[in-house]
């Protein structure tokens, strides 16, 4: 099981909170979306997803620590919390805290602790410093939630520092801590600008890697422009973070993206939509306030919309259309777009049902949940020969092409996310509508040519029956 990451840049340290906090709700979507470890440990699995696997696998919580009733676990003053402090989550897991500091705290109806309903203790000494040191109390609490852990690694020769000249402790905490986003401070003495300039960084961690480049890719791409899209519409998609930790319980059953539905916000779009995320001078003014209005979705609708609620792909192609794509990169995202919709509606597999399906129809399989030697080396072979391009599989691609992810072929028209919209643009949210019909009119023309082949080939073959019977009638009259 392997996970396919995404790192984005942010412009300035507020831009790369907001992504966070935005591209955390999103995480549990696209786990479930790209779901493709039905197997571990030689044993089919009753989930679909990596995440409570690896989580398991690094909890170093104590008895205390997990709150085992009647933990006798004795209290050690080297550790964080004395090793006592009850810690509700393994150090692999959802995020616990939103970061973003909206208008610096001056409209309390912004603030993203109205989000933050789940348990996430802090290390209070750490906190004081922070806050001290100027951090302000959001961030400093995320920051102090990572100090409620003790290291997990220790390298040889980095431990000593002069920790006014590098980070390496800190760091040591902070990547040991595998959370769904992880925020990326620059390292100590990187510059802040120019060349060499490292900057704010926010990393999207939830997916999971594909069979194929063109599945990774459409999954890459799609995530960066959802990314720039949240930026660009100035987006809201806050819900409370118990709402998102029950999407990630949910995005581990079998088959989610057809047999779950997941909670998301239905009013997204800022009130004035035509405006920027961005002041005049630059300042990101991100909002998280306004009408907070949860349903459950599919997958689908979340991806193609539901009622009055748009969808993110049709965000995607209007904020394409908004920053004058090239014909080319349009069509191969649109292209990205169609097969993830695909996937989503039930059109096409997910890797994880499709490896279940091969291991229950391998005649070595005996339906005990053990996998055997001979169906792991086939389906190994078999993932290999998909993955190199070698076998096609209908149920996992349909009829869209796998050719190779070639660099010399990156699209080359910057993303922009905090430019003014163009007053000669369409009103934006007829675009969207417009975008929204133009990717579900593209979903059914795939679907009619899918129903068109089958029955041209179904005439085919009446027409050789009916030869076959011509013939027959014909040697029976020449009698």
């Amino acid at each position: 099981c392997c996970c396919l990451q995404v790192t984005f840049q942010g412009r300035d340290i507020a831009e790369s909170r907001h992504l966070y906090d935005h591209l955390a709700v999103l995480s549990p979507i696209l786990l479930a979306l790209t779901a493709a470890t039905p197997i571990a440990r030689g044993v089919l699995l009753d989930t679909d997803v990596r995440w409570s696997i690896i989580a398991q696998s690094v909890d170093d919580r104590t008895d205390a620590e997990r709150r085992v009733p009647n933990a006798a676990t004795v209290p050690n003053e080297q550790m964080a919390g004395n090793g006592t402090r009850p810690l509700p989550k393994s150090r692999y897991d959802s995020i616990s805290t939103y970061i973003c500091h909206h208008q610096h705290g001056r409209n309390k109806e912004s603030s993203t602790n109205a989000y933050n309903d789940i348990e996430a203790p802090i290390d209070q000494e750490a906190f004081e410093t922070l806050c001290k040191g100027g951090v302000d109390e959001v961030l400093a609490r995320h920051i102090a939630h990572l100090f409620v852990r003790d290291p997990l690694v220790v390298f040889e020769g980095r431990i000593e520092f002069d920790d006014d000249e590098a980070t390496d402790h800190f760091e040591n905490l902070q990547s040991t801590n595998w959370q769904t986003v992880r925020w990326k401070p620059p390292p100590a003495g990187a510059p802040l600008s120019g060349e060499k300039h490292i900057g704010w960084r926010t990393e999207f961690r939830s997916m999971e890697v594909q069979l194929t480049d063109f599945e990774n890719a459409a999954f890459t791409v799609f995530v960066v422009l959802i990314s720039r899209v949240i930026l660009y519409f100035d987006l809201n998609l806050y819900m409370p973070l118990s709402k998102v930790d029950e999407n990630m319980r949910r995005a581990h059953s079998r088959d989610a993206i057809n047999t779950e539905k997941f909670w998301f916000r239905q009013t997204i779009m800022p009130p004035d939509s035509r405006r920027s995320s961005f002041t005049a001078d630059g300042e990101h003014r991100p909002t998280c306030c306004g009408d907070l209005t949860l349903q459950e979705c599919t997958v689908h609708e979340i991806l193609m919309g539901k009622g009055d609620f748009r969808g993110l792909v049709p965000l995607v192609m209007a904020y394409l259309d908004m920053i004058d794509t090239d014909t080319g990169t349009l069509n191969q995202v649109s292209n990205y777009l169609q097969f993830i919709c695909a996937r989503a509606s039930g059109e096409l597999m997910s890797p994880a049902a499709w490896m279940r399906r091969f291991v229950m129809r391998h005649p070595a399989y005996k339906h005990d949940s053990v996998v055997p030697q001979r169906v792991a080396a086939d389906l190994m072979a078999t993932c290999h020969r998909i993955g190199a391009g070698l076998e096609k599989v209908p149920e996992l691609h349909g009829s869209f092409h796998i050719a190779p992810v070639l660099s010399k072929d990156a699209y080359a028209k910057p993303l922009r996310s905090g430019d003014l919209f163009s007053p000669h643009k369409k009103n934006t949210d007829e675009l969207i509508m417009m975008e929204q019909l133009r990717m579900s009119l593209l979903t059914k023309r795939r679907q009619l040519q899918e129903k068109e082949k089958k029955m041209k080939k179904d005439i085919e073959d009446l027409a050789a029956e009916m030869r076959h019977v011509d013939a027959q009638l014909a040697m029976l009259s020449a009698r």
